[in-house]
């Protein structure tokens, strides 16, 4: 199942052991209907829609409602952490309570979450076929054994990717979702050194109208890359970068050191392609200037929003193209 667009339920999902499904449907029965039943009563109060944006769905809410029995393996993908959750369905479908119809969820279904597999030690092929635009799809017997078997990996296990994993197969037509194509992006993007990833920051950066200017190697005080108008970071607006590039999570003690080499006047900006801690997110919450935290997702996404302005030592590192699809 996909958590909402980006992942935007996959930790509510796991605090709460659940799963949910909107398409605005509450206030319909969904149990004990057909898929033709909840077709037309889904129509009825969706007249506004094609006739097969209602039968796709009627055809999610039939399958959440009716397919998803008690006992059923269910993963679900958080682009955060890059973490494949597996569990096992353990509660019949219901409607959702007050506050989740607030975010648009409209029945749910318990989950006991019992695994997890990391995206990093996927091959090529598992993570394509791990890509669908639809809300709930099945995959194959032989995704969820690769799936299984990356979540019994040792802890650290560093993945060795090989050509196929890294090569371009050509066949761009099967990137078919926008979030598809960011873990794709992701995927290319983790194998970076450390030293691309800071140019890859700064190309970023000068995207936004910045100039750059990339510290030297080792004790730097916590600074990568300083960016500003004049690129020498006399002028202001002065954004301090460092970058962490680690399957690790940063935590609240190493943001709290970062904040105390920024000058009164600078604003900083942590990336780390191994994510965030909730402390540390909090810790640059309260922080007294300015800090915003960058996990891989939130770089991917912020780049390609801008990659029509990056230069030309940017695009040598991360290649793009734009495909257009029939809306």
């Amino acid at each position: 199942m996909r958590a909402g667009r980006s992942g935007v339920f996959a930790n509510e999902w796991l605090e709460k052991s659940m799963v949910s499904i909107g398409f605005d449907s509450a206030g319909l029965e969904l149990v004990g209907k057909t898929r033709e039943q909840i077709k037309d009563a889904y129509s009825e109060t969706h007249n506004g829609l094609t006739p097969q944006k209602v039968a796709s769905h009627a055809g999610m809410l039939d399958h959440f409602a009716n397919d998803l029995t008690i006992g059923t393996t269910v993963v679900m993908y958080d682009p955060s952490t890059r973490l494949y959750h597996i569990g096992k369905v353990t509660g019949d479908c219901v409607p959702a309570d007050e506050e989740l119809l607030d975010n648009g969820e409209c029945f749910v279904r318990e989950v006991v979450w019992e695994s997890e597999a990391p995206r990093d030690l996927l091959d090529k092929a598992t993570k394509n076929r791990l890509g669908s635009i639809s809300t709930l799809f099945s995959i194959s017997d032989v995704v969820l054994s690769e799936l299984i078997k990356a979540s019994k990996a040792p802890t650290g296990t560093v993945p060795t990717p090989s050509r196929s994993d890294t090569d371009d197969d050509g066949d761009e037509s099967t990137v078919i979702t926008e979030d598809e194509a960011i873990e794709r992006i992701k995927d290319r993007v983790r194998e970076f050194s450390w030293e691309d990833m800071e140019l890859l920051v700064a190309g970023m950066l000068r995207a936004m109208g910045y100039k750059t200017h990339m510290t030297q190697n080792g004790a730097d005080g916590g600074r990568d890359v300083i960016a500003s108008p004049d690129g020498f970071g006399l002028e202001q607006p002065r954004i301090v970068a460092e970058v962490k590039h680690r399957q690790k999570q940063i935590d609240a003690e190493k943001v709290r050191a970062f904040v105390g080499t920024l000058r009164n006047s600078d604003s900083g900006l942590y990336v780390s392609t191994g994510g965030f801690t909730k402390d540390a997110r909090f810790e640059a919450q309260r922080a007294t200037r300015p800090v915003h935290l960058l996990d891989l997702d939130q770089l991917v996404r912020a780049i390609v929003e801008r990659y029509e302005h990056a230069d030309d030592e940017t695009r040598r590192l991360l290649p793009l193209v734009r495909i257009y699809l029939p809306a």
